[in-house]
């Protein structure tokens, strides 16, 4: 290869570097003698030797013909991706490009190819041009190429190498373009007819993907060129060449270069400016994508992972969606019952409290909690002997003492002292009837017929007791009530009236069923939750239930989709973050 060849190669070798983001380095070699094997021609940084891998790699792709992604593997010290395309000519491999960049996900993987790709279409156009002048065929690329360069100098660039009148930038895609620059400078502040024109013209060369010239050649005389001939009616019978400007396989922009005499755009001419528009679709699309703000780049990425999901590729994928989404159509129109899980516990709807009547001593105590008894049975016996000396005091001492001396009064007819003596013999009558009223008491029975549901003073025998002190709970075993206890994140879908469905854990073979009565206001901290307490009535009390009795119930609320019951805890909980962080 020539030297002026070679520095061409190395210029847009270097171009290439600052277009892709993220190359370490890069190689050109060139085939010896279609041997299959090369010498390198030129690299970059020039200073820097390139890798044995990269060179292999390289080496890969003029003996395969194959463009070649080796992505990074941590596992074989490979710590970044390396890629490789060859040049070809008339199906030949002349040589190859390699190049080394960070890593990176496999769509920007896709994407620094693609670009790879468009640049060897303008490395064959600065070859061509290097023959004619190698100046010439280096400093428009190397100044279109420029990081800073902005879309007015990119229009007043292209006017000058293509000699045009006006030249027209516009980014957007089928459906919206927007005009970023025009040669001469023109500023649109509103879209008029004109404007409409212009990019009615665009929209018809990014709609069938080719170069548009007009007046027609015999190369595109079977294009559409409504919109060009309009165009050119409106600016005064000019000629046309419009470009799409196309990055990912998708027309991202246009260009629109325009001529105001009877002079075509050569076919070189078109050649050259359809080469230079997919270097200006790469180098704008790539910037605008740097520029984008999170929310759009975020917007962006679902609408590809969409598009992913409704292309040609992954089968099972879209099985395993549609399957998904027909299950969340089924969840969404069948509807499930809706039942609120509670804590139960049984509860006699009365509790008679038996206490100790007076200080006293116990004797004896029969039964224990969990004994049935009846009405009137003893449940315990305090001692009685102090009472039972007092009661015969009172009758024996007392009561006939003051009966003697009302005898003696009334002989010797002494009215004041038999007044005395009959107030102090009511005084000691009510005595021995408080005393026998204490031994009445000191045998304590039971008031109903139920079952003992607390006390057990059978191992305190002798015990002495204070009056008031607790002694034993009595419950019907007629009649219960059921206490629920339920999380305060259902409470809200509670009402009273609602029924439902209780099994205890004495009896899981059995199911009582029960309706709200009372929603207490009530609450309690339980295992890190808090819990509201219910009131309920069992539909039909059995004779084999005993308070205290714990199980688990179920409260019917309604009916709802089953897409709902699986999913309303979740959307409340978020609710709930969503006030807290942004309410």
């Amino acid at each position: 290869m020539s030297s002026p060849s070679q520095a061409v190669v190395q210029q847009w070798l270097e171009q290439l570097c600052r277009l892709i983001s993220g190359i370490q380095s890069a190689i050109v070699i060139e085939n010896s003698a279609g041997q299959g094997t090369g010498r390198m021609l030129v690299r970059w940084p020039e200073d820097e030797a390139p890798s044995k891998t990269l060179l292999k790699v390289a080496l890969k792709a003029v003996e395969t013909r194959r463009q070649l992604i080796v992505p990074a593997d941590a596992k074989k010290e490979l710590t970044a991706d390396l890629m490789a395309l060859p040049l070809l000519s008339d199906g030949q491999p002349m040589g190859s490009v390699a190049i080394r960049l960070s890593a990176r996900p496999a769509q920007k993987q896709k994407a620094a190819m693609q670009a790879l790709q468009w640049s060897l279409r303008w490395l064959k156009l600065l070859m061509e041009q290097a023959n004619r002048s190698h100046t010439t065929g280096t400093q428009w690329v190397e100044r279109l190429t420029r990081k800073s360069l902005s879309p007015a100098s990119i229009a007043e660039l292209l006017a000058e190498q293509f000699t045009c009148d006006r030249v027209t930038l516009a980014m957007g895609d089928s459906r919206r373009l927007e005009i970023l620059a025009t040669r001469p400078r023109v500023e649109i502040k509103r879209e008029t007819g004109v404007v409409r024109t212009f990019k009615e013209a665009m929209f018809e060369a990014m709609d069938q993907h080719v170069l548009l010239h007009y007046p027609p050649t015999a190369a595109n005389s079977d294009r559409v060129l409504r919109c060009q001939q309009n165009l050119a009616e409106e600016v005064g019978q000019a000629t046309l060449c419009s470009i799409p400007l196309v990055a990912t396989d998708r027309p991202v922009g246009a260009l629109l270069l325009e001529r105001h005499r009877q002079q075509p755009f050569t076919e070189q001419e078109q050649a050259e400016c359809q080469q230079a528009a997919g270097l200006v679709g790469l180098l704008l699309y790539h910037r605008q994508q740097d520029q984008r703000p999170l929310t759009r780049l975020i917007w962006e990425r679902l609408q590809q992972q969409f598009h992913q999901l409704l292309g040609p590729k992954g089968l099972w994928l879209k099985v395993a969606l549609l399957v998904i989404t027909l299950s969340f159509a089924l969840l969404a129109l069948i509807d499930g019952d809706y039942r609120i899980d509670a804590r139960a516990n049984l509860e006699g709807r009365i509790q008679r409290m038996i206490t100790s009547p007076f200080d006293g001593y116990l004797k004896q105590a029969p039964v224990k909690a969990g004994d049935i008894v009846a009405e009137g049975a003893l449940l315990c016996q305090l001692d009685d002997k102090d009472l039972q000396l007092e009661q015969a005091k009172w009758r024996t001492e007392e009561l006939a003492k003051l009966e003697k001396e009302q005898r003696e009064a009334l002989a010797t007819h002494e009215r004041a002292k038999v007044a005395i003596i009959q107030a102090q013999q009511q005084q000691a009558q009510a005595e021995l009837e408080l005393v026998e009223k204490k031994l009445a008491r000191s045998r304590i029975t039971a008031p109903l017929h139920g079952v003992i549901v607390s006390g057990d003073l059978s191992q305190s025998l002798g015990a002495p007791l204070k009056r008031g002190e607790e002694l034993f709970k009595i419950a019907p075993l007629e009649s219960y009530r059921v206490m629920l206890q339920v999380d305060e994140l259902d409470i809200g879908d509670v009402q009273i009236g609602q029924t439902g469905a209780l099994i205890l854990a004495g009896y899981p073979q059995l199911e009582h069923t029960f309706q709200v009565k009372r929603i207490l206001p009530l609450s309690s901290a339980v295992e890190g939750r808090y819990l509201f307490t219910l009131e309920a009535e069992l539909d039909e009390p059995n004779e084999i239930l005993r308070p205290g009795l714990q199980g688990i119930a179920k409260i019917d609320a309604g009916e709802h989709s089953l897409l709902w019951l699986v999913s309303h805890r979740l959307i409340d909980w978020l609710r709930l973050q969503i006030w807290r962080w942004w309410g």
